[in-house]
């Protein structure tokens, strides 16, 4: 009986509704993404390579090269984000008016930086590191016009906006230290 009603009262109300708006889709995404970019292909291990030119080591009348090892980070991680989205498209007047609606959440963990590191910890003054986390979230509204629109003549206007807020939830070697000025 109730559902009924609403039926009844549902159909035509999208009836009626149809001739004005003609298209409304909802959507929604989740997702992780991985940067691998910004390390060497083995800076998570210990590696050798040719020390530099002013390091060579005198040894029977000429300057031999000698290996010397790499600065490397046994705990790096690739940088990952998580997202999700949630919008809608809608359109009015027989798409006369129409535009898009997001509302969206990012947050990106285990940034990539090249850190200091104290003396005898590693082979280098410093290193890549993970060293902190960023979160977004923000709206994106689109709205678009076809104002005039002939066969001979066509006039589109087109407005966007955008709120975003940004934020640093980490930024240390260690998650909750003081961040130190280099």
């Amino acid at each position: 009986s109730v559902a009924l009603a609403w039926r009844v009262v549902g159909v035509s109300f999208f009836d009626d509704a149809r001739t004005v708006m003609c298209d409304l889709k909802i959507r929604a995404s989740y997702g992780v993404t991985g940067q691998q970019d910004g390390f060497d292909n083995y800076g998570y291990l210990p590696n050798y390579t040719v020390s530099n030119t002013g390091a060579y080591y005198w040894f029977d009348g000429q300057w031999i090269p000698v290996m010397r090892p790499q600065t490397y980070n046994p705990d790096l991680r690739w940088e990952t984000t998580k997202s999700w989205n949630f919008g809608f498209d809608y359109g009015f007047l027989n798409n006369r008016i129409s535009g898009t609606v997001d509302f969206y959440t990012r947050r990106t963990e285990d940034l990539l930086a090249t850190v200091p590191v104290p003396a005898g910890i590693n082979f280098n003054k410093s290193m890549l590191s993970n060293v902190g986390n960023v979160s977004s979230k923000g709206v994106e509204l689109a709205i678009n016009a076809n104002i005039i629109d002939t066969a001979d003549w066509s006039w589109t206007a087109t407005f966007n906006a955008t709120w975003q807020e940004n934020k640093i939830t980490n930024l240390s070697v260690v998650p909750g230290t003081e961040v130190a000025d280099t």
